[in-house]
């Protein structure tokens, strides 16, 4: 009896063996997922960096910074920076991290001129040394408005979200994906008007998340108070019903924060731009434009100056459910409306994110497709700290992605 069950016992096991055997090859091949990366604890999810440039001009003049030698409205990074004959004058600029290369325009008695900068000539002080040449023109116009914009000139940029902190998602990264444009500027006249102030416009790409979140914008660390007496014009705006709004009932020293209202009519039953076969391209704008006299208030003069000047160290982009509980980028906190803690910080132990921006509009992954599918390079990029693979996002498979460009 015992020797009749001996084949079929050992065939049982052999079978399972096997099967034990396959599973694992087959696990130890499978492809790695967002939630997998070993991240580097010190990595920021930056895709720009901050670069500062000392100007130093023969005569009084403005000059402007492009990101590209062919220096259109696209690629304009500061429009009319001012320059004093002979002094020495810091720029900060916020440049896509893969650049190697700026571009500074300068006017001549034959037109408007260019000098090429690399990104990473340095000097023993840590700062780039620009030396305008002999015969650039003299400029000077007591009402020239200088502009800062971000990410640059008419181009947007992307930001990014998932919905389902503290938990991990899907890492598809559309749950909510908008596109942002901000035009920061300050007036440097001395003619009774200073025109300082900021234009932002947002464009909403996409809503994948099931739950419900509204779009927020904090100014962190710009209080309330720089906004008396300022001009909001709203005029912007494309679609009815979806709308950019201050919230005005704040104290002075608190934070100025803007929302935007009526995104979950884009959802009609269901998601908004995830779905490769249904796609709108016709997607809602809100806009505002924010402008303040700041003649004979130095001070909040010198505020919006520094606003424009270091933008991404106010902007804090996040989303917000019903019970406001928010998810931020890397390096904020909830604001003052969140009742989670103020220490809160929205990246994992394991330095995982929910949030992050792009310098360009970027195509976001279809419902339910890992970046790390869409966007192969993704991997190297987080992986490296940032180090490497740093145009990523330039490199997209059409089949996994939802391109509205």
């Amino acid at each position: 009896m015992k020797k009749r069950h001996l084949l079929p016992v050992f065939a049982l096991c052999a079978t399972a063996m096997f099967s034990s055997c396959e599973k694992e090859v087959f696990n130890s091949q499978k492809a790695e997922s967002t939630k997998d990366l070993n991240v580097p604890a010190d990595f920021d999810w930056k895709t720009t960096q901050s670069k500062t440039y000392t100007v130093t001009s023969p005569v009084n003049t403005a000059v402007s910074f492009y990101t590209d030698e062919s220096c259109t409205d696209e690629k304009l990074l500061v429009k009319n920076f001012p320059l004093t004959a002979n002094e020495t004058k810091e720029v900060s600029l916020d440049i896509p991290t893969y650049l190697t290369d700026i571009y500074v325009q300068y006017p001549t008695a034959n037109g408007m001129n260019t000098l090429k900068i690399s990104t990473d000539e340095t000097t023993t002080r840590g700062h780039r040394d620009i030396v305008l040449p002999e015969g650039t023109e003299v400029y000077t116009d007591e009402q020239a408005i200088t502009h800062h914009y971000y990410p640059s000139g008419t181009r947007m940029g992307t930001i990014l979200f998932e919905d389902l902190y503290p938990a991990t998602g899907d890492y598809d990264f559309n749950d909510f994906v908008i596109g942002y444009n901000i035009d920061a500027f300050y007036t440097v006249g001395k003619k009774g008007s200073y025109n300082d102030g900021f234009i932002m416009k947002f464009q909403i790409r996409s809503i994948g998340g099931a739950l419900s979140y509204r779009p927020a914008i904090r100014l962190k660390g710009f209080p309330m108070k720089n906004l008396k007496g300022a001009d909001i014009d709203y005029s912007g705006t494309t679609h009815e019903g979806i709308t950019l709004e201050l919230l005005e009932n704040r104290s002075d020293d608190q934070d100025v924060i803007f929302v935007i209202n009526g995104t979950e009519k884009l959802r009609q039953g269901g998601f908004y731009n995830t779905n490769p076969d249904k796609i709108n391209k016709d997607m809602p704008v809100v806009s505002c434009k924010v402008e303040k006299n700041n003649f004979k208030e130095s001070n909040i003069a010198m505020s919006y100056m520094w606003l424009a000047v270091a933008l991404p160290q106010y902007f804090d982009f996040f989303i917000q459910n019903p019970d406001n509980n928010e998810i931020h980028f890397r390096g904020f906190n909830p604001t003052d409306m969140s009742p989670q803690d103020s220490n809160t910080e929205f990246n994992s132990k394991k330095n995982l994110v929910w949030g992050f921006a792009i310098p360009e509009l970027m195509a976001h992954p279809a419902e339910g497709i890992d970046i790390i599918d869409a966007y192969p390079s993704f991997k190297g990029w987080v992986k490296g700290g940032g180090n490497g693979n740093k145009d990523w996002y330039t490199k997209k498979p059409h089949d996994k992605v939802i391109d509205l460009n």
